[in-house]
């Protein structure tokens, strides 16, 4: 039906979720818009229809380790992946959210290394 009323090759499913990564990952519209051939408000729909239907799926749903054994195995894949075992009785992690922090002054503190968050290392105090 969109081939006989527009022109166009129906979007895709793949097209879909290209738009959601992308946009997830920091593009815009504007980047996309080239490649995807589709109007502003169409990216935005296709944007959300998306997410609806990840949040949707129960085979993409988290599940928390709810038996000791699964805490355990848990446990022991996180220690495993982790240098040196570092990560020891960590059965769930969640991920998503970037908190921007104000990096104190070297006078402020003998150690300012410590207080580097995620990729927003390179903002100090005094940049803000």
């Amino acid at each position: 039906m969109s081939r006989h009323r527009t022109g166009k090759d129906p979007v895709t499913v793949e097209m879909l979720l290209h738009c959601l990564l992308q946009w997830l990952a920091g593009g815009s519209y504007l980047d996309l818009k080239i490649s995807t051939c589709i109007s502003q408000a169409a990216f935005y729909h296709y944007i959300y229809k998306c997410m609806d239907a990840i949040l949707a799926s129960t085979e993409l749903s988290y599940k928390f380790p709810e038996t000791e054994q699964e805490l355990n195995e848990a446990a022991q894949g996180f220690a495993a992946l982790s240098s040196h075992g570092a990560i020891k009785g960590c059965v769930a992690c969640l991920d998503g959210y970037l908190l921007q922090i104000k990096v104190p002054a070297k006078v402020e503190t003998c150690n300012v290394k410590a207080y580097f968050s995620g990729h927003l290392w390179h903002k100090r105090a005094s940049h803000m």
